[in-house]
Formats: structure tokens, sequence, C-alpha cells
């Protein structure tokens, strides 16, 4: 799937981390029993992320961000709404054509219904379980988002939500992997750019340092699944013209190049790459 440097082929994409919100954590907190690890404590700050893909045919998303009014009952600090984030690459929410729902936990779906041309995709699994009983039961429905789980039928019974079994190629140079692990259809994106493949994991993996090191997040639906999702990812970023980007680490911002001062990292523009154009 990787386009050749500096090849024009249709299929390649410019691909863009949106940071819309971030919290204040360390790794205690955020990574399942840290304290065997042996290491001292340290900050795990987190960013909250969607991601923009488009070429000359289509304006794909992977994940909306908050419902900003949730978001700050949530206690997370929102410093702009998704949807104005992105006017400013010259997107708006009718210039969608599909968005992809990575997982339905609460900071990656809350604005589904505000894209009114766009078709969707989400994998079966995350399908059939938020869908179930399971997923609106007290202790689930704090991850999984209740009006979003009701958008999700919507568009279903609409004809606008495409089921994904396994991994499947969405457009040329555009392929969705379901992992499993953080949610049980847990979602990456394998993306075709003009420096090579971006893999946006969205919370496969949280942090650089969560599959680098096997530090599986504090939330999981299945930690072999995550763990396997990993190996994965690792094996991914050991191939050339390859990089993974997690869900919530601040440090994208430090290495991709940057469009819009703290809030919009080009993906397809690592500043290594960009350093040496």
């Amino acid at each position: 799937m990787r386009v050749i440097p500096g090849s024009s082929q249709p299929e390649a994409y410019d691909v863009y981390a949106l940071r819309y919100g971030s919290n204040l954590s360390k790794k205690s907190k955020e990574y399942y029993g840290f304290a065997r690890y042996g290491d001292e404590d340290g900050p795990a700050d987190m960013a909250y992320y969607f991601w923009l893909a488009r070429n000359a045919e289509r304006t794909v998303l992977i994940d909306c961000g908050y419902d900003f009014e949730f978001g700050l009952r949530r206690g997370r600090q929102l410093e702009t709404d998704p949807v104005e984030l992105l006017s400013l690459l010259g997107v708006g929410p009718a210039d969608v054509d599909h968005l992809i729902i990575s997982h339905i936990h609460t900071d990656h779906v809350g604005n589904l219904d505000r894209f009114p041309n766009a078709t969707f995709s989400v994998a079966r699994e995350e399908y059939e379980f938020c869908t179930g009983p399971i997923a609106l039961k007290p202790l689930m429905s704090n991850v999984f988002y209740p009006p979003a789980i009701h958008v999700v039928k919507e568009l279903e019974r609409e004809g606008r939500l495409r089921i994904v079994d396994g991994s499947e190629d969405l457009f040329p140079g555009f392929r969705v992997t379901r992992l499993g692990g953080h949610s049980p259809g847990q979602m990456m994106a394998q993306i075709a750019t003009r420096l090579g493949d971006v893999v946006v994991a969205s919370d496969a993996t949280h942090f650089y340092e969560e599959f680098e090191l096997d530090r599986p997040f504090w939330f999981f639906h299945n930690i072999e699944a995550a763990y396997r999702g990993y190996e994965k990812l690792r094996d991914l970023a050991a191939q050339p013209e390859t990089v993974v980007v997690p869900g919530h680490d601040p440090d994208v911002m430090n290495r991709f190049e940057i469009v819009h001062a703290g809030k919009i990292a080009e993906l397809s523009a690592p500043v290594a790459a960009a350093a040496q154009t």
C-alpha cells in the first residue's frame, strides 16, 4: 500500500492530527498496574485528538472528538470545538465524505450527528457490543457513549453505516483493521501518503511508550488482544517509511510539522522528513 515518495498517485493522502483538548495526568493513573514495573511515577498528560485524511477524491475523518458540553462536564480541558477546529483546514461538516469510528468511547464519538453527507464505518465487534445490553450498564456507560450508540443505530437504519469485518480497504490507499484490546472493535487506520504510510492507531495505543514498552492503559476490554495489538503496531513501526501515531500522546505535536500552533500537526510530514526536504 506504500506510496513512493514524491509520487502523485491519486490514493496519496494528506493526514492531520487535530488536538482539541487535554488532561493533566500521571503514569500511575494511566497505566494499568504501573507500580509493578518498578519505575518512578511521572507525567502522562493526555492530549485529545481526532484525525483528518484527504486527497483530491475524498475527505475522511477518523473519530470526531467529545461532545463539547459533555467533555466539559467530564472535567476535560477542551480548547476548541472539534468542528470549529476542522474549519482551520478549510473543511466544513458537509465536506466530510466518510467517518471512521475507531471505537464508541465518549471522547471519540461525541459529534457523529454533525456530518450530514458522510457515510460511516465501524468494526462488527464494536457495533454488536455497543448495541447489546452490556454497553449500557452503569459501569460501561461511563465509557461507551449512550447518545452516540443511538446515532450509530440510526445510521445503520439509514444505510449510512458500513460494518467492517477484520481488515478492509475502504478506499484505495486507506485500510482499516480491527485490533480489539482497548475496546471490542478498536480499529486502526493505515493511510498511504506521499512519504509512506501513516498508521493512526487511535486508542489501540494511547501513548508511544504504551506500545513500545508493552504497558497497557488502565482501561481495556481484553488484555490479550491489547498485547497482540502492541505487537502489531511495533511490527508496523519497524517497516520503512511507516509511522505509528498514538491516540493521546502530546508528543505527536513535536514529531510532526505543525500547521496551527498547538492544534494541528501534519502526520504526512514527520519533522525529520520535513527537515530533509
